[in-house]
């Protein structure tokens, strides 16, 4: 699955749904235009960063950027989520958007219960093998999912999901997998 490397805090911020752009000073490349890619949390800050913030922008993100400094939960050098991108556009009217770059539109992020350590980033995106997402449906209440199957575990790869809904835990025996990613 592709990957793409994003400096802390910002990377947790696009994983918890709080940060919708992703700003570059290149056009997403069409092919992953809708989407799903990894989130790879940068390791150069050597744990830590700097930020500047408007007013708004605190507003939505200081909830989180406090509670994972003050218990010091930052993950770097880890895949931590996923998200679509959905559009690239420059202009766009979210806080998260700066003028004059590429805004790149984050849409349905979903965040890793067990981040995946110790995972060395690159520019531009990237492959993580051993990684895919797909759509299941709960068996208990019916909501369409998005699940990982992670063949990193081996030799034992059992591929557990916690419904968002209703809160079953779905074995992969049971997964009914509605279409691959």
């Amino acid at each position: 699955m592709k990957a793409i490397t994003i400096k802390q805090p910002w990377a947790s911020l696009i994983v918890h749904g709080i940060k919708n752009i992703e700003n570059r000073t290149w056009s997403c490349p069409k092919k992953y235009l809708g989407q799903r890619v990894l989130i790879h949390s940068s390791v150069c800050h050597g744990k830590k960063f700097k930020i500047n913030l408007t007013d708004e922008q605190m507003k939505q993100a200081f909830s989180l950027i406090s509670e994972k400094s003050i218990s010091g939960q930052w993950e770097f050098g880890a895949i931590i989520g996923s998200v679509e991108i959905v559009d690239c556009v420059q202009n766009h009217s979210s806080i998260w958007a700066e003028k004059e770059v590429y805004n790149w539109v984050l849409a349905n992020p979903i965040i890793y219960n067990e981040p995946i350590e110790n995972v060395k980033g690159k520019l531009s995106f990237w492959d993580y093998p051993g990684i895919k997402e797909v759509s299941i449906e709960c068996p208990e209440c019916g909501s369409i999912e998005i699940a990982v199957e992670d063949y990193t575990t081996a030799p034992f790869p059992t591929y557990l999901h916690r419904c968002n809904k209703c809160e079953h835990v779905i074995m992969e025996s049971e997964w009914n997998i509605t279409r691959q990613k």
